[in-house]
């Protein structure tokens, strides 16, 4: 096991905004294509890109998700991650646009593919009613971006360090970012916060911006 130290995020490991948005464009589009054909493929890659880019959620915690770990409230969404990590459980915050398409993908599930959404059921399931494996993602995301035609080396860890490293830049909150991670110590999710060196400047040019 790599220690902190030794560990370093290098900007060959996590995509720009713009490369995320190409993604979850194509996602998109592809989807669309599939529901009108009632073809399942892309409407699952298209919720499973989503889902990684923002909620950080290691691919072992993706495939592990349940219909009962998710939770719309009104005014909190949040999943919970039951075994993260060295076992621990956490709950992930998410924004109003992942709702939806979470909403959107459980109603598809239930009407047009006859598939469970009892409390148990898994959110990605393959035959049987399984749960998809940590490699069946893997392998998706990778179609995803070989689609995009993105840099080929992105693989689905590549959309956490992407969600880390864009929600650290835009709420320069350590805590906050660690706990939805599930970062042990904080000296990890530091490695986050020189990554963006574009960002430098425009927060030198605001120091008088009072």
């Amino acid at each position: 096991m790599k220690s902190v130290q030794s560990y370093s995020i290098s900007r060959d490991k996590f995509l720009s905004q713009d490369q995320a948005k190409k993604l979850l464009k194509t996602c998109q589009e592809l989807s669309d294509l599939d529901l009108l054909k009632g073809r399942a493929t892309w409407v699952t890659r298209s919720m499973l890109v989503h889902l990684a880019f923002s909620s950080g959620l290691r691919v072992s915690e993706i495939a592990a998700l349940k219909i009962e770990d998710l939770h719309f409230n009104g005014k909190e969404n949040y999943l919970i991650v039951r075994h993260g990590k060295r076992g621990k459980k956490r709950e992930v915050y998410f924004d109003t646009e992942l709702s939806k398409h979470l909403k959107k993908y459980i109603e598809i599930k239930k009407k047009s593919w006859k598939e469970s959404i009892e409390p148990d059921a898994p959110l990605f399931s393959g035959r049987g009613g399984k749960h998809f494996t940590t490699t069946s993602l893997e392998i998706s995301f990778k179609k995803a971006i070989e689609r995009a035609k993105l840099p080929l080396h992105y693989s689905i860890h590549a959309a956490r360090h992407t969600y880390a490293t864009i929600l650290l830049a835009k709420t320069n909150n350590l805590r906050f970012v660690q706990k939805q991670l599930g970062h042990a110590s904080l000296n990890m999710t530091a490695l986050y916060a020189d990554v963006l060196p574009e960002l430098n400047q425009n927060l030198a040019n605001s120091i008088l911006d009072l």
